[in-house]
């Protein structure tokens, strides 16, 4: 028998979306394939056209509707929630539309992994305009793993699928806090098991204008928005360093000591000196997508920006 692979959504006024994104679902070609959905307290017809869902569709696994806990915290409800008899979790935006093999490709990938190792697969990205059209690709990744991870998200949530040992290690110790809720279970799996990253997309990707993540369909594209992000008042670098540390005091007991040098190093040296954090911005092991973007970082670093 075939595992089953339990799709976990998380929806917030999305209803312009839904039919599309649930008409995918039921498309794809994995043949056991149950999708559970938890509304953070949208107020539009969201929750009407969720009902109807859960009373007509074989596919769902239940519905939920609750408050507004934001996105990091409504995702690790629905994967907390999922229970254990699932041999596959996938998580689901509210407007991208499913390729037919996006879930027996990854699942596929993963059986390739020993099932008593954390592991998880995220794909590239095509990108689509409001109604579908397409717009471009996200750029493949040269660096996936912790020592990107710490820096820089490569898995976007919409394309995440991992197996169960996956799910466990996640849900041992669930922060209150993350930047994302799909950058913290790449931190998670590439410290502890296997990251698999898949150049052939599995969704399209709807770029309507209030998406939650930044994604952009091009390198230059993406480059410029990150640009923009590192120049302005925001804190986001600061909290980068932030999301570090909370994992450091979860997860920093267990890593095996190459990671957790790793991991240590880059949290001490935003207490260098200007000199000490030029010495280390040359010599630390992390690494971003680009050699330009890993360039870009180290000059923060000295400059105490990241």
């Amino acid at each position: 028998m075939n595992p089953r692979l339990t799709i976990l959504m998380s929806t917030y006024n999305g209803m312009s979306w839904l039919d599309e994104l649930l008409e995918s679902i039921a498309r794809q070609t994995w043949p056991d394939v149950r999708l559970r959905i938890r509304d953070d307290g949208s107020t539009d017809g969201t929750p009407a056209r969720l009902r109807a869902f859960a009373h007509t569709s074989r596919l769902s696994d239940g519905v939920v509707f609750g408050k507004n806990v934001g996105v990091f915290n409504s995702f690790m409800i629905l994967l907390a929630d999922a229970g254990d008899d699932s041999g596959y979790y996938a998580f689901c935006d509210q407007d991208d539309v499913w390729l037919p093999d996006k879930s027996e490709r990854a699942i596929r990938l993963l059986q390739t992994v020993a099932a008593d190792t954390p592991a998880m697969v995220c794909t590239r990205l095509r990108f689509t305009d409001a109604n579908l059209k397409p717009t471009g690709w996200s750029p493949i990744p040269t660096e996936t793993g912790f020592h990107n991870a710490l820096v820089q998200n490569q898995a976007t949530g919409c394309t995440i699928v991992m197996n169960a040992a996956a799910r466990r290690r996640i849900l041992e110790s669930v922060p209150d806090w993350a930047l994302m809720h799909d950058w913290w279970c790449y931190l998670v799996v590439s410290a502890f098991g296997t990251v698999i990253y898949d150049p052939e997309p599995g969704v399209l990707y709807r770029k309507h204008g209030t998406n939650v993540t930044p994604a952009a369909p091009n390198w230059v594209a993406e480059f410029g928005n990150r640009l923009k992000r590192y120049g302005s008042d925001t804190d986001i670098v600061k909290r980068v360093t932030d999301q570090a540390r909370e994992f450091r005091s979860r997860y920093g007991h267990a890593l095996p000591p190459e990671k957790a040098d790793m991991l240590d190093g880059f949290l001490a040296a935003r207490q260098l000196g200007w000199f000490g954090r030029f010495r280390y911005a040359l010599s630390s092991p992390l690494r971003r997508n680009t050699p330009l973007d890993t360039w870009l970082m180290r000059i923060l670093i000295t400059i105490g920006r990241f």
